[in-house]
């Protein structure tokens, strides 16, 4: 071989020249990134003492612990938690845009001309290379920010799952809960229209009864039985929910969801007051509002970084190379230089295309904006609307309490003023008809004021002050 030549091309900051090897350092991602504007909003969770185990509150054990374990395992969260995780490796990656960027590549080549008797020449060429752009007009940062802030936006997205998981796990409960009572409800009535069809049968034997009372009576215990099978049925599709909620499939055989079905416990009710605070709370505390908020800034964000184009990039360079081939060697001085010097590009003079990225920047932040509003005024009129229902419905049990509680006694007294022949039959099946209505009506009553309770809850963001917080409207804390 007669020959051997190769290129090594150096980039570097100005002030990095003489530092090579990376002493530069690379900067780390924080736990917890701290937005560069517009971040107030961001740590109010921190100044407010918030109770976000609001579920607790039930006072149901079984209920606890389904909603721990749909936090744990929700698959739903798995996906947030994951889109979370790929907002902050993008994040880091934008903030990478502060440093140096470094390349390497080498070459090699064999050949030989032509001509006969010609040697075969070998050449070889390699590169190093950095590069660092000067900040001039906040681009870098501008692309920082709008990560940062698709981190937080994620991060609430996430949290605005854990509420959806938290009160559709809870409402399923209830929901199981509620169809268990009624069935109790329908097959005691069931049981006693049974024992009253059979005494009925015995007088009807006897001459003392009417084919029209044996009918009617038997008419009242089919219906009664043919409710049975619709509450079955919420059972079973209610503990399904819960399975899939849970990350389980519906036909697994898990022991715990089992005993949710085999266990009859009472529907759980909700406990003391709901602490709502202030709408100004409100609007800091949900998950979507924020959310939203983080979009705008972000977008905002995204503009900066646009406009930022409309000036000079400017990038510091510095070069170092060596050539080497059959006159000289790799130990040659003389073979070795180094250049340095900036390197500007710009988009100009023609802008146009630049112009027409921030108007589309500009028209999508408008657009994050009216989002921002709306989902503020749809977040007031859930919790208007939420703790209205609430609050009637507690009223409306009450009534029922005293309907039930009247029912009763006026089953008894049908059934006494019948033995003693001063009524018919046809006075029992109404009490007993009546009493069914009352019962019935009250176990949907309950059932109903704990989902309004949890859709309350999950209006308020999925959190609460905690006790003792002084609130701003006192009427807003409802009983």
């Amino acid at each position: 071989m007669r020959g051997m030549k190769a290129v090594f091309n150096l980039s570097l900051p100005v002030a990095a020249v003489a530092i090579l090897a990376g002493c530069a350092s690379v900067p780390q991602r924080p736990e917890e990134a701290a937005l560069p504007v517009g971040g107030d909003f961001l740590s109010v969770e921190a100044e407010l003492p918030f109770n976000t185990q609001w579920w607790t509150q039930f006072g149901d054990p079984e209920l606890t612990a389904l909603v721990d374990r749909a936090l744990s395992a929700n698959k739903s969260l798995e996906l947030a938690s994951a889109n979370l995780r790929a907002a902050e490796a993008s994040a880091l990656g934008a903030r990478l845009g502060r440093s140096y960027s470094t390349s390497a590549n080498t070459t090699a080549e064999v050949g030989r001309a032509a001509r006969s008797g010609e040697d075969v020449d070998l050449s070889v060429q390699g590169g190093l290379g950095a590069s660092w752009e000067f900040d001039a007009f906040g681009r870098i940062e501008a692309q920082i920010a709008a990560a940062e802030f698709d981190v937080e936006a994620a991060r609430q997205a996430r949290r605005d799952v854990a509420v959806i998981v938290a009160s559709e796990t809870a409402r399923n409960y209830v929901q199981m809960r509620g169809a268990q009572t009624r069935l109790e409800v329908a097959r005691k009535n069931a049981q006693t229209q049974a024992e009253g069809l059979e005494l009925l049968q015995t007088l009807f034997d006897n001459g003392r009864a009417t084919r029209l009372d044996l009918e009617r009576a038997e008419a009242q215990y089919r219906t009664t039985l043919a409710s049975l099978p619709r509450y079955e049925a919420t059972i079973q599709s209610s503990r399904n929910a819960l399975a899939a909620l849970t990350g389980r499939a519906a036909n697994d055989p898990d022991a715990s969801l089992a005993n949710l079905v085999s266990t009859r416990l009472d529907i759980p009710e909700h406990e003391g007051a709901i602490a709502t605070g202030s709408l100004a709370e409100l609007v800091r505390r949900r998950p979507d509002i924020r959310e939203a908020e983080a979009t705008i800034a972000r977008q905002l964000a995204l503009g900066e970084a646009a406009r930022a184009d409309l000036f000079p990039t400017i990038t510091l360079n510095a070069d170092l190379f060596a050539l080497f081939d059959d006159s000289n060697n790799v130990g040659d001085l003389s073979s070795f230089g180094f250049g340095i010097g900036p390197s500007i590009s710009w988009a100009g003079p023609d802008l146009r295309r630049v112009r027409a990225d921030i108007a589309v920047a500009d028209a999508v932040s408008e657009a994050a904006i009216a989002q921002y509003e709306q989902t503020v005024l749809n977040a007031l009129s859930e919790v208007e609307s939420a703790l209205t229902d609430y609050t009637n419905e507690l009223r409306r049990r009450d009534d029922l309490q005293r309907a039930a509680a009247s029912a009763r006694r006026a089953i008894d007294l049908a059934r006494l003023r019948f033995e003693e022949g001063l009524d018919d039959y046809l006075d029992v099946l109404e009490a007993q008809r009546t009493l069914l209505t009352a019962e019935d009506q009250l176990a949907e009553s309950r059932l109903q004021s704990s989902s309004l309770a949890i859709a309350a809850y999950r209006a308020l963001g999925g959190v609460e002050l905690m006790d003792g917080t002084p609130q701003a409207d006192p009427e807003m804390a409802l009983e």
